[in-house]
């Protein structure tokens, strides 16, 4: 019998020889149809950042789940050890701390940054990820160049990349599906801008799940984008028609040409009552023409391909109407409790890179100039061990002391711990790391450049507060984004 010390999957069988893939992700509505397929003829290690999903164990002896951090780039390097392939299917729409300060795309950025560091370092053979089908022309919405940032992000430590870049994904927990049966169903009448006429190739779940089996431990052949999609080209005035069809239900829709776009957002939202950031996100890539570049994936699964009204009836719970639900959806009340009770705070900014600098230069630079920003308040202290102490100067009080953390620093990434002061609640600050649900919570400051230096990422991890979250957040949090937005327009200023 193997111990559990020598076996570096912690769970899985080491007897089976078969490869082993990492799927980052695992509990979302394309890795819960994903991984059990896999299981046919990997082990998979499902990866994901819920600690009830984690120990709950999986009927298939083959997929073993395991909590990980992704914002820990030590957690996510341990966590990838041994394994062959990786597939990437992380998308930061839902909160990871009970106070999160980042836009979505900037958190998917650091995430696929760590990611790719963590395959690297492993000696991973091929990182599978599924992006976006982008426009023909210049113009690309923000949540299309988002996915092509990720993208360009995984393939910048030399691991080879296949991307399958797909439009509306239909299945089970889909959040574009959703909003679609959510506007179908509650508004009687449909009021459509002109760019709800832009044509796109929707995908059913079951032929992109085909299309990822087919790439994935082949990375010389399938190495670059692929543009997938399903058996028709429809725009969106289209698929609402089909949509209501599917529901059996009576639509109207009528054409407003000058129908800003900033009002249909507010329409989906009020509608669905989807977040703001995921049905702004969705109504910006509207006016977006997505024609797909004919390649060997698309040709590999076109004959099978399900239709956009076949993908949708076998997507929707006949009974009720709606579609059927992510099963991780009766798991996230107990995460979200779990995020209140730890009480801790996560912000990540991107700043512009002056060309030629480092992330071991902004630290120091943001450090500087902290002081000077907001004096004659507060003042910062470097000390000849690399130490910041960030306090007030009457009277003289230490807010925050930050360690940094030497073995995890590079110029590329600089890491400081939160080793006390004031606004550092002492039980997170006593410890270099918190033992939580699994998971080492280390309050930390990081400075994480990417893309070839061209951004850095300005991150407060787990960062625990002293104050009561009702003084925290109209005094602290706010204070935190103000000044983290006068540095992006110092640095801005600097790189022009």
């Amino acid at each position: 019998m193997i111990e559990a010390q020598t076996n570096p999957y912690r769970g899985v069988d080491t007897r089976d020889q078969r490869p082993v893939v990492a799927v980052a992700g695992a509990s979302g509505f394309i890795g819960t149809a994903l991984c059990p397929r896999l299981a046919d003829d990997y082990r998979v290690l499902a990866l994901t950042r819920s600690p009830a999903r984690a120990n709950t164990p999986d009927p298939n002896s083959s997929i073993v789940w395991r909590h990980c951090d992704l914002f820990s780039l030590p957690e996510l390097t341990a966590a990838l050890a041994g394994v062959d392939f990786a597939v990437w299917l992380v998308h930061s729409l839902a909160p990871s701390s009970r106070l999160t300060q980042a836009r979505p795309r900037d958190l998917d950025l650091a995430l696929a940054d760590n990611f790719a560091r963590a395959a690297a370092a492993n000696g991973i053979r091929q990182i599978l990820c599924i992006g976006a089908v982008l426009p023909p022309g210049y113009r690309i919405a923000p949540l299309l160049w988002s996915r092509r940032e990720v993208e360009l992000v995984l393939a910048s430590q030399g691991t080879p990349v296949t991307a399958l870049r797909a439009s509306l994904v239909i299945g089970p927990g889909g959040t574009g599906p959703a909003l679609l049966l959510d506007l179908v169903r509650r508004l009687p009448v449909l009021l459509l801008p002109a760019a709800a006429q832009s044509i796109t190739r929707p995908i059913a779940l079951a032929d992109l799940v085909r299309a990822i089996l087919l790439c994935l431990g082949e990375p010389a052949r399938y190495r670059g984008a692929f543009d997938v999609g399903g058996a028709e080209l429809l725009s969106y005035a289209d698929m609402l028609t089909q949509t209501a069809a599917v529901l059996g239900r009576r639509r109207r829709l009528l054409s407003v040409p000058l129908l800003p776009l900033w009002l249909v957002g507010l329409v989906a939202r009020l509608a669905s009552g989807a977040p703001a950031t995921m049905t702004g996100a969705i109504v910006e890539a509207l006016p977006e023409a997505l024609p797909l570049q004919d390649n060997p994936v698309q040709r590999a699964i076109q004959p099978a391909a399900l239709g956009f009204q076949a993908a949708l009836t076998t997507a929707i719970d006949p009974e009720q109407g709606r579609l059927r639900p992510n099963p991780r959806r009766a798991l996230q009340p107990r995460d979200r409790i779990l995020m209140r009770q730890q009480a801790r705070v996560r912000s990540i900014q991107r700043v512009i890179m002056p060309p030629g600098q480092t992330a071991a230069w902004v630290a120091g630079n943001y450090f500087r100039w902290l002081g000077r920003c907001c004096w004659p308040l507060v003042q910062t202290r470097i000390a000849d061990d690399g130490s910041v102490s960030v306090g007030v100067r009457l009277p003289r009080l230490t807010l925050l002391h930050l360690v940094p953390e030497r073995a995890a620093s590079s110029p590329a990434r600089q890491v400081y711990r939160v080793a006390g002061g004031l606004l550092a609640r002492r039980a997170a600050a006593r410890a270099d790391s918190e033992a939580i649900a699994g998971s080492q919570l280390r309050p930390r400051f990081e400075f994480q450049a990417l893309l070839d230096g061209r951004y850095t990422m300005t991150a407060i991890h787990d960062y625990a507060p002293a104050l009561p979250w009702y003084l925290y957040l109209p005094t602290q949090a706010l204070a935190h984004r103000w000044v983290m937005a006068r540095y992006q327009r110092r640095l801005a200023r600097l790189t022009r």
